[in-house]
C-alpha cells in the first residue's frame, strides 16, 4: 500500500471516529438533560400566574431538600372553570383512557363535582395522617371528598369589593348585605361578569339564591343586573373596574380582592363577606383518570395539603421561611391547626371554620343546577342587559307591588322545584335545552321591551 494512500485511509478514521465520538457525547448530553427532571406534571387550572410560580417553585425546593429531581410543569389554559370542563369532556370522547393530563387545579368545587359524576377523576388515597389535619366541613360546605377524589387545597370567601372614595362623593352607604346591591341608588354602579364564564361569579349568584330563596333571591339578582354597569368576560376584571372607579361595587372572590387593596390601599377600597350571607368553599385539586404521571400528581396533592404547601396559601410574602416568595396567594388555609398554630400570619387571623352562617349551603343542589342556572342569568340578564337596565331604570324607583316592576321580576320558572327538575331532565336534551334557551330570551326580550315603550 502506498504511503499516500495508508494516510488518506488514517485521516478518514480520525475523521469518521471524531464524528461518532461527537455524536456519542451529543447522545450522553441529551440523555442527561432529559433525566435532569423527575418527570412532568400535566396540569389544567384556571389559577392565575402567581399562584402557577409560588407552587411550582415550593414543590421543587421541598423535592430538592430531599435530594430528590425537580419536576417540569406543563400549565394548560384553556380559560374560565366551564372552558376546563368543556375541554376535559370533549377530549375523552376521542381518548377515553386518557387525556394526557394528570391533575385538574383550583376552580372552587362545582367543576370536581360534575367531573366525579362523569367518571372522569380517579381516587387518590391520604394517609390517614394527612387526612386527619383537614376539616371536614366549613360551615356545611365539605372540604375534599369522602371518597378521595377531589381535596380542597386552600378555602375562598365570596362577597363584595366597594370603592370606598366614590361611595362617599356618591352619597351610598358601604354595604352591609348582598341585598344592598339591589337598592336603587346603586344603579348603574356595580361590576359583575357573565356566570357562565366565571366560576366564582356563579357560586356568588347560587350563594344570594340559597341565602335569600328563589323568589327573593331571584329579585336581588334581578335588580341587582338592572344596576349593572358591566358584566365582563372574567372575574379578575372586577376589582380593577372598582379600582379605578368605573363600579362602585363589585361581586368579588377574597384572592382577586385583597389583592386589589394591597396594591391601591385600604382608605380606597374595602372588601365585605355579608355577615352570615355567604360562604366560604374549597378551592380544589383532584387526579385525572389516565394520569401519565399518577405518583407524582399524588406527591403535588400531599404537598398542597402539607404545613409547608398550607403556609404557601395563606400568608404574605416574607412571614415565614416557606411563605411565598413572590406574590400573595391570599387564601385560607384548610387545617384548622394552622389558625392557632400561625395565629398572626396573613390569612389566619380568624378561623372560617368557627364562622356562623344564616343558612347551609346546599351543595347537591347547587351541582344539580349549576349549568342550567349559569345559562339562565346568562340569557335573561348578561345577553340582555342594555334592555334589562333600560327597563330597570324606569321601575326601580316605584313600590314593589307596582304592576310595572313585578313585570320586571317575572321570570320563565316560577320556583327552584321546577328548575331542579327541568335541570336535571329537560335541560340534558340538546333539542329541549336549545328550546327553552330561546324561550327565556323571547321573555326577557319582551318584559324589558314593554316596560321600556310603556314606561318611557
Amino acid at each position: 500500500m502506498r504511503l499516500s494512500s495508508l494516510i488518506l485511509i488514517l485521516a478518514l478514521a480520525v475523521a469518521l471516529g471524531g464524528f461518532f465520538l461527537r455524536k456519542s457525547l451529543r447522545e450522553a448530553g441529551a440523555a442527561k438533560g432529559a433525566s435532569a427532571y423527575a418527570g412532568t406534571l400535566t396540569i389544567l387550572s384556571p389559577h392565575w400566574e402567581g399562584v402557577r410560580n409560588e407552587v411550582e417553585r415550593a414543590f421543587n425546593e421541598d423535592r430538592a431538600a430531599r435530594g430528590e429531581l425537580p419536576v417540569k410543569f406543563d400549565w394548560l389554559d384553556v380559560g374560565g372553570t366551564s372552558d376546563i370542563i368543556r375541554y376535559i369532556r370533549s377530549s375523552f370522547q376521542n381518548k377515553p383512557d386518557g387525556i394526557g393530563v394528570d391533575l385538574v387545579y383550583g376552580g372552587g368545587t362545582d367543576p370536581y363535582l360534575a367531573l366525579k359524576k362523569d367518571g372522569l377523576l380517579e381516587v387518590c388515597a391520604l394517609p390517614e395522617e394527612v387526612k386527619s389535619t383537614i376539616g371536614k366541613d366549613c360551615a356545611g360546605v365539605p372540604t375534599y371528598d369522602p371518597e378521595g377524589y377531589w381535596y380542597g387545597v386552600g378555602l375562598s370567601g365570596f362577597g363584595i369589593i366597594y370603592n370606598k372614595v366614590l361611595l362617599k362623593k356618591l352619597g351610598i352607604s358601604e354595604p352591609a348585605s348582598w341585598s344592598d346591591l339591589a337598592k336603587p341608588e346603586a344603579f348603574s354602579w356595580i361590576a359583575s361578569a357573565d356566570p357562565r364564564k366565571s366560576g366564582s361569579v356563579f357560586m356568588m349568584y347560587e350563594i344570594i339564591m340559597q341565602r335569600f330563596g328563589w323568589e327573593e333571591g331571584m329579585r336581588i339578582v334581578s335588580a341587582m343586573s338592572g344596576n349593572g354597569r358591566s358584566f365582563s368576560g372574567n372575574a379578575g376584571s372586577i376589582p380593577k373596574d372598582v379600582a379605578l372607579g368605573e363600579a362602585a361595587f363589585g361581586l368579588c372572590i377574597d384572592v382577586y380582592a385583597l389583592n386589589a387593596i394591597m396594591n391601591v390601599g385600604e382608605d380606597r377600597l374595602g372588601f365585605l363577606l355579608p355577615p352570615g350571607e355567604t360562604v366560604i368553599t374549597p378551592d380544589a385539586i383532584a387526579l385525572m383518570k389516565g394520569a401519565p404521571e399518577p405518583e407524582l400528581a399524588r406527591e403535588f396533592i400531599l404537598f398542597n395539603l402539607s404545613e409547608k404547601g398550607q403556609k404557601l396559601w395563606s400568608m404574605f410574602p416574607g412571614t415565614d421561611p416557606d411563605a411565598p416568595k413572590e406574590y400573595a396567594l391570599l387564601k385560607m388555609s384548610v387545617c384548622p391547626y394552622m389558625y392557632e398554630k400561625y395565629p398572626e400570619a396573613a390569612m389566619l387571623k380568624s378561623s372560617p371554620f368557627k364562622m356562623e352562617a344564616k343558612f347551609r349551603y346546599n351543595i347537591s343542589d347547587a351541582a344539580a343546577r349549576m349549568n342550567i342556572f349559569r345559562d339562565y342569568i346568562g340569557i335573561l340578564f348578561v345577553d340582555e342587559i342594555k334592555e334589562c337596565t333600560q327597563a330597570w331604570k324606569l321601575v326601580k324607583d316605584r313600590d314593589e307591588d307596582d304592576p310595572w316592576k313585578l313585570m320586571f321580576y317575572e321570570h320563565p320558572v316560577a320556583n327552584n322545584e321546577d328548575f331542579l327538575e327541568l335541570g336535571l331532565k329537560e335541560y340534558n336534551d340538546p333539542e329541549k335545552k336549545a328550546k327553552l334557551q330561546t324561550e327565556w330570551a323571547n321573555n326577557a326580550r319582551k318584559r324589558y321591551l314593554s316596560i321600556i315603550k310603556n314606561l318611557k
